[in-house]
């Protein structure tokens, strides 16, 4: 399935099957993430959200050539900003927002075999669990209210989980999230005569925004996977 929107930014894609979703941008937007593909802070022209097999056999290609190799085939613009999960794209969380002259807009997928809190001793990787969060921003933000966006994005994510009162297995203890969590904050380039938003907290539109967008997002896909799982 192929959505394509159409904003005074452009033309954005978004595509849905049961082994990716993919967004593609109208040029190389700012991106602060820990994508597997090129993550870090930088600039991005397409996401990938990679459905592998939790049961492939050895022995594993590299993750990053994996979802390399899946966005060239895929034909996503570069620089492509990939992820990778075990979860079923069943569970896709969706939400758009507006508030006052801001838009937001948040995808998510979710496994849950994978829970953890944080502090939990460090072990191996044993499951297939992974919270993978996309936040889109139509405003432009600085490098650090974009860091600040990351937080404002965690801690939704940790509220939804806390909310639906999951367990880490190993303490038993409320999970915060999973071992393998990946996020991506994503906002336009600073036009030439605009000026990027420097704060994005709670005491702030943007940060209720963010919140927002973002808790209603993982609570459709937790809730997706709690389903699943009943059934």
């Amino acid at each position: 399935m192929s959505l394509f929107k159409q904003d005074n930014q452009g033309t954005i894609r978004f595509a849905h099957s049961a082994t990716h979703i993919a967004l593609t941008l109208p040029e190389p937007w700012p991106v602060l993430s820990s994508a597997v593909l090129n993550g870090g802070f930088g600039s991005t022209h397409s996401l990938l959200n990679l459905r592998v097999d939790q049961h492939a056999p050895p022995p594993w290609p590299p993750a990053e050539q994996t979802l390399q190799q899946q966005a060239e085939q895929l034909m996503l613009p570069v620089p492509c900003c990939g992820m990778m999960t075990a979860a079923s794209m069943k569970s896709l969380g969706y939400s758009s927002l507006s508030l006052q002259q801001l838009r937001a807009e948040c995808w998510v997928t979710a496994g849950l075999s994978n829970l953890r809190r944080s502090g939990d001793p460090a072990d191996a990787f044993a499951g297939a669990g992974t919270i993978n969060i996309w936040l889109l921003l139509h405003f432009a933000l600085t490098p650090a209210a974009m860091a600040e966006a990351l937080i404002q994005l965690t801690e939704a994510k940790v509220t939804a989980i806390r909310d639906a009162e999951l367990l880490s297995p190993l303490s038993n203890l409320p999970a915060s999230g999973t071992g393998t969590d990946s996020h991506a904050v994503i906002c336009p380039p600073l036009p030439a005569h605009g000026e990027a938003l420097a704060f994005c907290g709670k005491h702030t539109l943007a940060g209720e925004l963010i919140g927002r967008v973002v808790l209603d997002a993982c609570e459709q896909s937790i809730g997706h996977c709690l389903r699943a799982a009943a059934s």
